[in-house]
């Protein structure tokens, strides 16, 4: 019989295990033995011999039914087995092998019948169990009917229950002893049940979170009889791992292991792994006092330990040294209560299946249905949190190590913002320790695909962009539909420059993934940048093109292509944080917290109104995720707002306390700090909140997309509030708000800037004299550098000019932070923005009393760490600022709201004062700052300074020379430059030329009406850039397509020159046609130079950057002949111009002959150039002191109080502010522009 089995077992059958009993003797099977000549030509004779010595000896008979099912001969094997059940009708394997044998003849309902009749008899028969549910979860796989499907799932789970009740009592309790190997069968039982509620729909997910829940406490709890203090839960596991963890982490000093040693009344630091020593019973009989102990570390939630690898491994022997690490419930008590461990397959098995429920638990709880969620049996005292996930994968990893574990892992604490000491005293943060997870996965699987992704996206955080490359790169060798490695294989070759070689990716991600963001947003910019407009589709006024590149017909059918995409996926990202709301366990302490931050700030008890409002406001964050995303409240967004709004307050009311409302003093004062720092305490955010979602699109690309308004300023907003959560969350951040500096000495205020451009960039290029213009009389100026020194003149030349410029490339935000509070800086401005490097989460901590931005991003920042934009009324329309909407709403009526409207009241809860809710459905404002309105235009430029090398003259020469001189002399130039780039161009050939970067010509539209020039001006050419060169070819052919091969010969490239040339070369142009969704900033300043007209659109009211042109225009005393209002207009201007220019033959004493131009467009070069010393747009010491002007005023209104509408000090005030929140700098010296006529 012994032989008869190990024939049956043989691994060339495949057949499966029927749960019997395998004792095989020796025996070598032939190299050449078959399944056929195995079953039927040895085991199926040997067994019918037995048969007939001994006819009811059931398990042979049981055997050959099995024989005969795997030969296929079902009729016999049907046969048999109801033989065996004629001797014994409650023989379950028998009943189950019937069930099995129709299973195969496709009689699947006889089949079920079989097998819960064998379950009926015996609850714990596994294979009956495994069998229904593997054919009833087959079944639901295989139709496409819901209402079957969940029909299966359902029978599936009384099944399930069933088994339950049949060996827990009604308090939970095992009432059936089971063997060490039944453990983990009945785990995966009870795992299923849990799986299956999950499918059943939301109202069922607290049922499938608390059976899984008990198929963990199944194997943490020894095998009976079991005391009541044995009886282990989830919330005891949970909180003995956190203990143990924080244990093996911290110094045993740290105040969390003291208070915890209290608890226990010993040292558990030294008892810890002591086989002794049972962490579990003493968490256990510790009752809440422990739970207690930890929130109040935790701060609302469990502190959350963080270990490395090393540790993980050691916890489960830490938790269970009395089992010798073995999960209690499969080792077999000894008389004297020991506990002896199983089997290695049975061990092998529980470690798998209870790391499966950890792994469940964790994801499930991940996410955000069940964040912050009351945790199963402990009452309201613990709730889902980081710290939770954590703990849950750090368990599972500690019984069966899995890359796919330590990639969970890694992608959850690489959020985390705590910082530990690592083995070697190196400090790690959640970024270096996901860094170590994602490494420890890859060494026990190199080329796991989601670990190479997941780490190279760590690396390219980093500033690693190649080795990323180099690990997305291996990872789609992998797996190459991996969309999210292909699309973050995109984003970093996009990021090193070459948009043009990210498309492929972008492309096969989106194949697999149409509605992955990254993908479709990555896509869209990469193609826009190169200008490869095919399948771009159609959208709200713009040019249609279709998936050959040519132009759309009228009235094209909308939202098509890739661009309709990109703004639906946008659209959608904007609603689902709608979803992201606030634990409202926390809320109350919320609302104390920040009623109490109100009351400091206006410095004195609220009034019963204003109170009300306030808890108003509070109570409508505290609604359900379902009723926030049905008003489109943003919860988390709002009590961000609110810490950002009113942290300034608080530093002012310091201020104030400290030393008056003084605006300057005659003498320094002593620092007041010690009593303040306890009063100024700034609201915390809960623990269990979530870092803010942003879009995929970026604030930056918002400039050429076709979003509304509403869209592009939560674009920009979002990633605000990210900015400052992140940055008010670090755990190092002090309690209280950044303490104000003291008042200027003699009025000389310390400003600072901040930028990652302090080098050869053009921002540099444009504001390198700003900063050394400075009045040092009344400005103390600081640079904080944010990139290194690229090694060029720009920096040490910038740096001489100001008292200090701190390279802070490689400087930590706490550093940084602690450096402007030294330095004792008043007003912090901004010169990045969105751009790439720039250090927002300085600004978003808020250090200085005022911040403000200025040149770098010409948009909104969308946040209330943000006090002040500096621009000009063309730049940036007074109605579209936030704080003179408000004004505008209480002027007519607080309760003013109409449908065409869309917009809040000024009572609206989610209101700060004159700071609308930017979540507001309003597309009629944009700008969350308020204006810093400078005189003639915000731009500065630096060529009156920096790029007179074209004349060879010195100044006073130049002033003594004629107009005449001077515009011949400039003639002479524009010739010889002329000839030089274009030796083959006659002079009668007008160049119309754009140098932006190819991006800014966007979606088409303005490159038809280039076309549409091009043919009515027929003796004309296109210059453009090779910026870059990759644009080139998709130009000429959309050339080719809407205007012929005529039309895109005369389109001419060049390469992007070194500066100096750049500028210079500019004046072989005849005029400079400019980009509509986003203007030239500073190549418009150095075209104008040369006396190039511009010819510009600002196309939108609402982006900043597609008015930047026009607002420089209006400071060279032209602007009326070089500003147009509509695409027919631009036409027709840019077509009139070029008619409009004929040339004179001038000959010159040398016997050489000028073409000396006359005409319009002659004329208006020739002011722009004589004019170009005397125009504020190149007078950058005026410029300069009018920017002094509106700091010394944002400084004013900060001391006193009325920057901030609605504070008593506004409602008292009778100045400006009070009439508007736009700060309106005034030119007091005079332009002197002089018009010269026509020659």
């Amino acid at each position: 019989m012994a032989y008869a089995y190990y024939l049956y077992d043989s691994p060339l059958t495949g057949a499966p295990s029927m749960g019997l009993t395998t004792v095989p003797i020796q025996y070598v099977a032939p190299q050449d033995d078959t399944i056929e000549n195995i079953y039927r030509g040895r085991l199926l004779p040997l067994l019918l011999t037995l048969v007939q010595y001994h006819p009811n000896h059931l398990p042979i008979l049981l055997l050959l039914a099995c024989t005969y099912h795997v030969l296929g001969d079902y009729h016999h094997s049907l046969s048999i087995s109801q033989q065996i059940l004629s001797h014994d009708p409650e023989y379950v394997e028998a009943m189950s092998n019937i069930g099995t044998t129709m299973k195969a003849l496709g009689q699947t309902e006889q089949a079920y019948e079989w097998w819960w009749k064998a379950l009926q008899l015996r609850p714990t028969y596994w294979d009956a169990l495994d069998n229904i549910l593997g054919m009833t979860f087959q079944l639901a796989h295989g139709t496409s009917d819901q209402g079957r499907r969940l029909a299966y799932y359902r029978q599936a789970l009384g099944v399930c229950q069933f088994v339950q009740r049949h060996v827990f009592d009604a308090d939970g309790h095992l009432s059936a002893s089971l063997r060490p190997d039944e453990v983990p069968r009945l785990q995966r039982a009870i795992f299923t049940s849990g799986t299956i509620y999950s499918t059943l729909g939301p109202t069922n997910t607290g049922r499938a979170v608390s059976e899984l829940a008990r198929a963990i406490e199944l194997v943490i709890r020894p095998p009976p009889p079991l005391s009541h203090f044995e009886l282990y839960t989830l919330r005891d596991l949970l909180l003995a791992a956190c203990v143990a963890g924080h244990i093996m982490s911290s110094s045993a000093n740290s105040p969390g292991i003291i208070e915890l040693s209290d608890i226990f009344q010993a040292d558990v630091s030294t008892s810890l792994g002591d086989p002794t020593f049972n962490l579990l019973h003493v968490v256990r009989t510790s009752g809440d006092q422990l739970l207690h102990t930890l929130l109040r570390v935790g701060d609302g939630i469990l502190p959350i330990p963080l270990l490395v690898p090393e540790e993980v491994v050691r916890l489960q022997p830490l938790l269970f040294p009395w089992s010798k690490g073995v999960f209690p419930a499969i080792c077999t008590r000894t008389a004297d209560g020991g506990l002896v461990p199983p089997a290695d397959s049975t061990l092998q098995q529980t470690n798998g299946m209870t790391s499966t429920v950890l792994l469940t638990l964790a994801k499930r709880f991940q996410e955000n249905a069940l964040a912050s969620t009351v945790f199963p049996g402990t009452g309201d005292g613990l709730r889902v949190s980081t710290t939770v996930v954590v703990l849950l994968y750090y368990l599972a990893l500690s019984r069966a190590p899995a890359p796919s574990t330590y990639n969970n892992l890694g992608i959850v604490i690489s959020g985390i913002a705590e910082t530990r000491r690592g083995p070697g005293g190196e400090l790690l943060d959640g970024t270096a320790l996901a860094r170590i997870f994602y490494s420890a996965g890859l060494k026990i699987e190199p080329q796991h695909p989601h670990l190479l992704t997941n780490l190279g996206s760590l690396l390219k955080d980093q500033g690693q962009v190649e080795q990323a490359i180099k690990l997305y790169m291996k990872a789609i060798e992998q797996k190459p539909d991996f969309d999210i490695a292909l699309a973050n294989l995109g984003n970093a070759i996009k990021d090193i420059g070459r948009p043009w070689d990210a498309i492929e990716y972008y492309r096969r991600a989106a194949a697999v993934n149409p509605s992955l963001p990254e993908a479709v947003c990555g896509l869209v910019n990469s193609l826009s940048a190169i200008c490869d407009w095919r399948g771009r589709g159609a959208v709200e006024n713009e040019v249609g093109v279709d998936d050959t590149g040519h132009v759309i017909s009228s009235e094209p059918p909308l939202h098509t292509g890739w661009m309709a995409r990109m703004v639906s996926i946008t659209d959608e990202q904007i609603k689902e944080v709608y979803l992201q709301g606030i634990d409202g366990a926390h809320i109350p302490t919320v609302v104390d917290d920040c009623m109490r931050a109100l009351t400091i700030m206006k410095d004195r008890p609220l009034r019963p109104g204003e109170a009300a409002l306030w808890r108003a406001r509070f109570h409508l964050i505290a609604g359900s995720a379902a009723e926030l995303a049905k008003k489109h409240v943003n919860g988390s967004g709002f009590l961000i707002r609110f810490i950002d709004w009113i942290i300034p307050q608080m530093q002012r009311r310091w201020y104030v306390k400290a030393y008056g409302k003084a605006i300057a003093l005659d003498h320094v004062v002593p620092l007041v700090e010690d009593h303040f720092t306890s009063v100024f305490v700034r609201p915390k955010f809960p623990k269990t909140m979530q870092v803010p979602l942003v879009p995929s699109v970026l604030p930056f690309h918002t400039f050429t997309y076709p979003l509304s308004p509403r869209v592009s300023r939560l674009i920009a907003h979002r990633n605000a509030l990210r900015a400052s959560y992140v940055a008010l969350s670090q755990p190092w951040m002090p309690s209280h708000v950044c303490r104000p500096p003291r008042p200027p000495v003699q009025g000389k205020l310390t400003i600072a800037y901040i930028s990652n451009d302090v080098n050869n960039h053009p921002l540099s290029h444009l504001m390198q004299s700003v900063f050394g213009m400075h009045d040092k009389e009344r400005f103390n100026v600081l640079i904080y550098s944010t990139s290194p020194w690229d090694g060029t003149v720009y920096r040490p030349r910038i740096a001489s000019m100001v008292e200090n410029c701190f390279d802070v490339s490689a400087w930590s935000l706490k550093q940084i932070l602690n450096h402007i509070q030294q330095q004792e800086v008043h007003i912090l401005i901004n010169l990045g923005g969105y751009t790439k490097g720039s250090r927002n989460d300085v600004c978003a901590a808020r250090p200085c009393p005022i911040q403000m931005q200025l040149m770098g991003y010409p948009g909104s920042l969308g946040g209330n760490w943000c006090d002040y934009l500096v621009c000009d009324p063309i730049s940036c329309p007074q109605d579209l600022s936030g704080p003179e909407r408000w004004r505008s709403l209480r002027t007519a009526g607080d309760n003013v709201t109409s449908s065409s409207q869309s917009t809040q009241s000024i009572e609206t809860p989610l209101d700060l004062g004159a700071d609308i809710d930017p979540e507001d459905e309003s597309n009629e404002w944009v700008y969350t700052e308020r204006l810093l309105y400078m005189p003639h235009t915000f731009m500065v430029a630096d060529h009156k300074q920096s790029y007179r090398g074209d004349e060879h003259i010195s100044a006073e020469d130049r002033a003594r020379m004629s107009p005449e001189t001077l515009w011949l002399e400039e003639e002479r130039r524009r010739a010889d430059a002329r000839r030089h780039l274009f030796p083959d161009v006659p002079q009668d050939v007008v160049i119309f030329a754009n140098f932006n970067q190819l991006y800014k010509v966007s979606n088409g539209s303005i490159f038809l009406v280039w076309v549409r020039i091009l043919r009515k001006v027929p003796r004309s050419i296109l210059w453009l850039l090779r910026f870059p060169s990759a644009g080139e070819e998709h130009l000429l052919r959309s050339a080719r397509l809407w205007g012929g091969d005529d039309v895109a010969s005369r389109i001419h490239f060049t390469d992007v020159a070194k500066k100096d040339w750049h500028v210079y070369r500019a004046r072989a142009a005849d005029i400079f046609l400019d980009t509509a969704e986003c203007n030239a900033h500073t190549i418009a300043a150095d075209v104008l130079w040369t006396g190039t007209p511009i010819l510009t659109w600002p196309k939108h009211r609402h982006k900043m950057c597609s008015r930047v042109a026009a607002s420089m225009l209006q400071a060279t005393g032209f602007a009326d002949h070089m500003i147009v209002h509509s695409a027919e207009e631009y036409e027709a201007r840019a077509v009139a111009l070029a008619h409009s220019i004929r040339y004179v033959p001038y000959h010159e004493p040398s016997r050489a002959v000028i073409p000396r131009g006359q005409g319009e467009l002659m004329n208006l070069r020739r002011n722009i150039f004589l004019n170009r010393d005397n125009m504020p747009l190149y007078d950058t010491l005026r410029w300069t002191r009018n920017l002094e002007k509106g700091l010394r005023e944002a400084w004013r209104r900060w001391v006193e109080g009325t920057q901030y509408e609605t504070s008593d000090e506004w409602e008292a005030c009778d100045g400006p502010e009070k009439r508007s929140s736009c700060i309106w700098v005034q030119d007091d010296d005079p332009v002197n522009i002089v018009t010269h006529s026509d020659q």
